[in-house]
């Protein structure tokens, strides 16, 4: 199998990127609510009820972002063979485009799938034993990249800097307990093994871009880690070949399978009832690192020529004309711009987004089945940070059914999300999402933010 670079930077650039690699998100919809078995992932003080589930007991996808596919995909007036076209075609204004994006672009994928997990009272609490698939993608693209996409040529001199995309995949191994220090402190912690899978880290941290003549003169500080599986890389040795260095890196081949990384991590949290009917709550998540071995690294070669973006996308005619033939002519441009040549394998460690989730909730006094609740997370990765508030509203009118509904606001915009849950002996059922969809294109990608998900699943109540 091979993986090549142009269509993963195609992917990235223009907010088309696989579920395979992801931004882990768990339910915040759940955080308020008694009949969700699984909020011990948002705080492990909440770990409080024995269950049993596997394969779908929980499945949480999110895709998240301040931008989406209406910012880089256009209606194209006037032909009747091609209805769509690029923001690279002429027809599209750089003002409207550009005035459209913002500073620091984000997109986020991810999820989290339980394997399987077992929850027990002992040792004075409850116990879980929990194994997950987590991944995480993460990308941070500038206004100035697309400035310089459309506009090239217009300007003598782009300089683009804190540029990144990451991927961190693996499975998660966790052993938990909380348990009740007195009538209003509740304790939890979690201790997990990490088996690396995928890790991938292209990091821009400067590139000046210069005219000269009819070329683009770049000097450019890109690098590239790859851990994914066992592979190693390949090399397109045709163009810009360097006999100082190794080979021009367009790609992994021969991936099969392996575990490239190992780690650890814990999660810790209370609970603390302030006074009838107000309860704080507080926990740090994910403190931790993966170690990669042999990972696979690469970096660009400092000044070289770029002649990219020279040629306008046409709408007409026999180049170009449709949007997949478009993507790839892109594709093929950002994967020359971001040359990187192999500088041998080594060593890399990569740490965990760390959590830090607040919350608060107040039970109405006139009817306590009705909880207002509020929630703050943080998200602390470099490029990656992000941070939400959340208020929400949860009813419990008999104690085998619950629902809720939330709004939040957060680096990636304004979203709306509701949860349902169904918790009777012997059964447990939930679906929610923290991010409603709003309107979609035909492929059901979000239009106007990259901002949905979805979570479900059915455990056993112990």
């Amino acid at each position: 199998m091979k993986m090549t670079i142009k269509y993963i930077c195609a992917a990235f650039c223009l907010a088309a990127m696989s579920v395979s690699a992801i931004h882990a998100q768990d339910l915040r919809a759940s955080y308020f609510m008694k009949n969700s078995l699984y909020r011990h992932y948002l705080n492990p003080a909440l770990l409080d009820k024995p269950y049993a589930g596997a394969l779908l007991s929980n499945v949480n996808a999110d895709l998240s972002g301040n931008v989406g596919l209406k910012d880089f995909v256009y209606k194209l007036d006037g032909n009747p063979k091609y209805k769509y076209t690029t923001f690279m075609s002429p027809t599209v204004d750089a003002g409207k485009f550009l005035g459209d994006l913002h500073d620091n672009n984000r997109m986020d994928v991810g999820v989290r799938y339980n394997i399987a997990s077992v929850a027990f009272k002992a040792f004075g609490g409850t116990n879980l034993v929990d194994l997950s698939l987590r991944s995480k993608t993460s990308a941070a693209l500038p206004l100035e990249l697309f400035k310089f996409m459309k506009t090239a040529g217009e300007r003598e001199h782009y300089s683009i800097d804190d540029m990144g995309v990451r991927s961190q995949n693996y499975l998660e191994l966790g052993f938990g307990h909380s348990r009740a220090i007195d009538e209003k402190l509740t304790v939890g912690a979690k201790f997990k093994l990490l088996f690396g899978l995928a890790y991938a880290d292209m990091n821009v941290d400067h590139m000046d871009i210069t005219m000269n003549d009819d070329k683009w003169q770049i000097n450019a500080d890109t690098k590239l880690k790859a851990a994914v599986l066992s592979s190693k890389f390949s090399y397109d040795d045709s163009k810009n070949a360097d006999p100082n260095r190794g080979g021009k890196v367009d790609g992994l081949d021969d991936v099969s399978f392996g575990l490239p990384g190992f780690g650890m991590a814990i999660d810790l949290g209370a609970t603390y009832k302030v006074m009838e009917g107000l309860t704080v709550s507080a926990a740090l998540n994910d403190l931790g690192f993966i170690s990669w071995g042999s990972t696979l690294k690469a970096s660009s070669r400092g000044d070289y020529t770029f002649d990219g973006f020279k040629d306008d996308i046409h709408v007409n005619g026999d180049h170009g004309t449709k949007l997949g033939d478009q993507f790839e002519a892109i594709g093929d441009d950002l994967e020359e711009m971001f040359s990187v040549y192999d500088d041998g394998k080594g060593s890399a460690a990569s740490g965990l987004t760390a959590t830090l989730n607040l919350g608060a909730e107040y039970e109405m006094p006139f009817y306590k089945r009705l909880t207002a609740g509020f929630l703050y997370s943080g998200r602390f990765n470099g490029l990656y940070s992000d941070h939400m508030a959340m208020i929400a509203a949860t009813v419990r009118p008999v104690d085998f059914f619950e629902a809720s509904l939330n709004t939040s606001i957060s680096s990636m915009g304004v979203c709306w999300g509701g949860m349902l849950a169904f918790n009777t002996k012997g059964f447990n059922f939930f679906i929610g999402s923290d991010r409603i969809m709003g309107k979609v294109s035909k492929e059901w990608i979000p239009l106007n933010s990259l901002n949905a998900s979805v979570s479900f699943g059915m455990s056993v109540a112990l």
